[in-house]
């Protein structure tokens, strides 16, 4: 994700999605892979929406993994050293949290910013709330 960070002053935002698995007897999961920028997925400086080729890989990779690997949530870049998530990006959280099949009870959505990671993450039945922040280099 960090090498779809919009270091340049023309590069537009990258995104995909999040996929691994849930560990057994524990709260804990593990991003095994995240999709990258798709074919048909609209760009710009300053918005990215996803193609449904995102859908199609993590299905074939669920597939493949005979239903281990899960989908986890959805990532993106924003243009700045500290990202916030903008009016949008909490619209798409929740809808994806209303309208997309998953396990478990919330989804991740990290923000890529040219300097920091920021997480959020909504359950079903909750609020958005900020996870964790990671600086470059962690």
């Amino acid at each position: 994700m960090r090498g779809h960070a919009q270091h340049a002053l023309l590069q537009r935002e990258a995104g995909g999605v999040l996929l691994g698995r849930h560990l057994l007897d524990s709260n804990n999961l593990v991003v095994d892979e995240v999709t990258v920028p798709q074919k048909g997925d609209r760009r710009s400086r300053f918005g990215f929406f996803r193609s449904k080729k995102h859908n199609a890989l993590a299905q074939a990779k669920w597939a493949a993994s005979q239903g281990t690997t899960a989908y986890l949530g959805l990532w993106h870049t924003h243009p700045e050293s500290d990202p916030t998530p903008s009016y949008v990006d909490r619209d798409d959280w929740s809808k994806a949290v209303a309208m997309d099949s998953f396990y478990g009870e919330e989804l991740f959505f990290p923000i890529v910013g040219t300097e920091r990671i920021r997480v959020w993450t909504k359950s079903r039945c909750g609020p958005i709330q900020e996870l964790a922040e990671l600086r470059s280099g962690a």
